[in-house]
């Protein structure tokens, strides 16, 4: 690769989208709860309400915690990676500027030349 192409307006809009996504998907984790308890209810038996309670919360409450964290961990080193990339575009436009100053007017010119 010999160059980079990262629009920060682009990855704005990527995290938008993943950020509806992730609401989504809580919003959809969130509406299994009600409907796994009324499943429950049904069965009216208490040896399968303890299963079910510990089921999810042995298997599938730390999975669905573990993907809620590397959604955001994701989404936070998108971030991070854009602004490290930006800050060193930056850095470099200030040194070509520096550099094309110092080639006009050189610092060690002798004085009273010209």
């Amino acid at each position: 690769m010999t160059s980079w192409s990262i629009q920060p307006s682009g990855v704005v809009a990527v995290l938008q989208d993943v950020n509806v996504d992730a609401e989504a998907l809580g919003a959809a984790l969130n509406s299994l709860s009600p409907a796994l308890e009324g499943a429950v209810t049904a069965t009216q038996s208490g040896a399968i309400s303890e299963a079910v309670q510990a089921y999810f919360q042995q298997e599938e409450g730390p999975r669905i915690q573990g993907m809620s964290a590397r959604i955001g961990a994701a989404a936070q080193g998108v971030v991070s990676a854009t602004e490290a990339y930006v800050a060193g575009d930056m850095e470099m436009a200030a040194n070509a500027q520096t550099a094309a100053v110092s080639a006009v007017y050189p610092p060690d010119l002798p004085h009273g030349v010209m």
